[in-house]
């Protein structure tokens, strides 16, 4: 079977962190995108796999990304209890998905909010080097840091999420 509306917005939805999103975002034309695309899957591994979540449609079946023939675009799967669905997702038709919802104070959320991330990760210090004892570098320096971490990736998935919405829709937060 084909893939329906909703899974062609999960599968962009979900082969997004918002990271990637705002990468994909400024790349400059389709010819880039494709580029960018082969990268994905070059890097690491081939496919990508995810388990829909409770709420989603056809909730927990396996949906798997792989590269499409020619770096064009990625060919989805999904393993529904009613039945297996399969089609390929071009680069463009990402492109306009995302393109959809976006508007300026969404993407200057998105680009904050995974500046501030990938900043707050660079200053993490990964041992108690400065402290006297591992539990008193837990309390003082990884507890909080670990939760102004956990606010900021918050904050980037709810852009991410306003950008890509679920295919089940949720209230925007902005």
């Amino acid at each position: 079977m084909n893939l329906n509306d909703d899974d062609i917005q999960m599968a962009v939805r979900d082969f997004f962190s918002p990271a990637l999103l705002l990468e994909f975002i400024d790349l400059p034309d389709l010819h880039a995108r494709v580029q960018w695309g082969e990268k994905q899957f070059d890097e690491g591994q081939r496919s990508r796999s995810v388990r829909r979540l409770e709420g989603e449609p056809d909730a927990g079946c396996l949906t798997r990304w792989s590269a499409a023939p020619g770096g064009c675009g990625f060919r989805y799967d999904v393993d529904a209890r009613g039945g297996a669905r399969s089609g390929f997702v071009h680069w463009h038709d990402v492109h306009r998905t995302v393109n959809s919802c976006l508007t300026p104070v969404r993407y200057g959320t998105l680009r904050a909010a995974v500046e501030a991330v990938a900043a707050h990760d660079a200053a993490y210090v990964p041992g108690p080097a400065p402290f006297r004892t591992p539990e008193l570098w837990a309390s003082l320096f990884y507890r909080p840091w670990a939760r102004r971490a956990s606010g900021l990736e918050l904050k980037a998935s709810a852009a991410l999420d306003s950008i890509c919405p679920p295919a089940k829709a949720q209230p925007a937060l902005f």
